[in-house]
């Protein structure tokens, strides 16, 4: 799910399943770190995804056969998410009284807002006893790894999420060489398009290459009596980090440059590779393929024809977009000629507070939550895709959950998935963001030139870099 400006709940993303003449239509998607408004101050993560799935009217049923009730053993685990909401709690708490019935081990589940999560995780330490397990962004793991705040998994956790789970997820979960939990909810960014506006400005296929991204955007921009833009070619997602960063990394990667060195010694997205795609970024604006006052709402009105989002946007696209969702098509991230699309991905996972007391038990619940049950699923699978509208990050969870993930909208992210890369994890990861976002804006508004605001975007993140390594 991304980071917002203004502080929103996440129950104002989440999807709803469209219903037609009592034929579900699809699940939408709608995910961290991924929000259409400006996003919040690094305390607030990015608006999470979510994918469209059956909207819970009753309590989910038990994914196995009930058992006679053990006695409680004295044991309790305290687990903290934001997930508060009241369609969320009535799927996500039958699994957990579940888990209490199976074992006897009492679930204390704990819940905040959204906007308030990080805060409460990196202070719960100060008002007594931490929770023993939270459910966080990934984009934090850097900063909660040097406060020495999480529990490495046990080897067989490890064993278990590099098998079971796509390469992308797997790194999305690892800092330092070093996975830290259990990857839950993904989120990738491809190019969405409106089939009728791009049909009527000539353009017969999505855009494969940068070079068709820049023509096709001319092409279906329209100006009004006035002389103003009426239709925007492409849209361009500014005032919000992950709406600007996200589709810059999935084409700067599309164009065979890198984010920042693997050993996290310095960042790479001002050379010649990045360089080329915020050049094109303005090109198109100065070339009229694209007009900086457009917004989300006006793709959901029919008056934008390309944008780069995530998944979860799905579900305002199914309420709004003219013709129907039928209308949105899907496609790779364009990328250079002969170059590979590779899309940026983001995570959401489980993890164990350092200092827990019960970290065995705690470890033996995040392994019954997310292991496959009796119908295919994990207990996790099935909350995701039902309580929480979000694709599964464990490949067998998707694979049991495929009627709900190959919905036409859906299912090119679900493919894609194998090919994305996990959103940089490095040390003032959201510092370096934000720094980023600003500068490329500067661009877009020609305040500066593509070169100065990379280069200093980049003299910005290396200090944050250094000063991380220097403790």
């Amino acid at each position: 799910m991304e980071l917002e400006h203004t502080a929103l709940s996440r129950r104002h993303f989440l999807g709803r399943l469209v219903v037609t003449g009592g034929m579900a239509v699809g699940a939408s998607l709608l995910a961290a770190c991924g929000q259409p408004s400006p996003p919040a101050a690094p305390t607030s993560a990015p608006a999470k995804p979510t994918a469209p799935v059956a909207a819970p009217t009753a309590a989910a049923a038990p994914t196995a056969a009930p058992a006679a009730a053990k006695p409680a053993s004295g044991l309790k685990l305290t687990v903290l998410t934001h997930w508060g909401d009241q369609d969320q709690l009535t799927v996500l708490t039958p699994i957990l009284q579940q888990y209490e019935q199976q074992t006897g081990v009492t679930i204390d589940h704990q819940t905040v807002a959204f906007d308030e999560l990080l805060k409460r995780i990196t202070t719960g330490r100060l008002g007594g006893p931490a929770p023993d397990i939270y459910h966080f962004y990934n984009l934090w793991m850097p900063d909660f790894v040097g406060s020495s705040l999480l529990q490495p998994p046990p080897t067989d956790v490890t064993a278990d999420v590099k098998k079971s789970w796509s390469q992308g997820s797997v790194d999305g979960a690892t800092y330092k060489d070093q996975i830290w939990g259990y990857p839950t909810e993904v989120n990738n960014y491809l190019l969405i398009y409106n089939k009728q506006l791009l049909q009527e400005a000539g353009v017969s296929k999505p855009p494969a290459t940068l070079d068709e991204l820049k023509e096709a955007s001319i092409k279906a921009t329209k100006k009004g009596a006035d002389g103003k833009i009426s239709q925007t070619g492409f849209l361009f997602l500014k005032g919000w980090d992950s709406g600007v960063v996200h589709p810059f990394t999935s084409l700067l990667w599309s164009n065979g440059g890198e984010y920042a060195a693997k050993d996290y010694s310095q960042v790479m997205f001002n050379q010649q590779p990045g360089l080329d795609i915020v050049s094109l970024e303005t090109d198109i604006i100065k070339n009229g393929g694209a007009d900086l006052g457009f917004q989300q709402a006006d793709f959901v009105a029919g008056k934008a024809a390309m944008t780069i989002m995530a998944n979860w946007w799905g579900a305002a696209l199914r309420k709004g977009v003219p013709g129907g969702i039928q209308n949105v098509g899907v496609a790779p991230i364009p990328a250079r000629a002969g170059g590979k699309s590779t899309p940026l991905q983001y995570n959401w996972l489980w993890g164990v507070d350092k200092n827990s007391k019960n970290s065995g038990e705690a470890w033996k619940f995040l392994q019954w939550l997310n292991s496959p049950q009796g119908s295919g699923s994990s207990p996790m699978g099935n909350y995701l895709t039902t309580g929480l509208n979000a694709i599964p990050s464990r490949t067998s969870d998707q694979q049991a959950h495929a009627d709900v993930l190959n919905d036409a909208f859906v299912k090119p992210f679900v493919d894609a998935l194998p090919n994305s890369r996990t959103e940089p994890i490095i040390p003032g990861a959201q510092e370096i963001k934000t720094s980023l976002q600003k500068q490329i804006e500067a661009a877009w508004f020609e305040q500066k030139e593509p070169k100065d605001a990379l280069d200093t975007a980049a003299q910005d993140a290396n200090r944050i870099l250094k000063e991380k390594a220097q403790g």
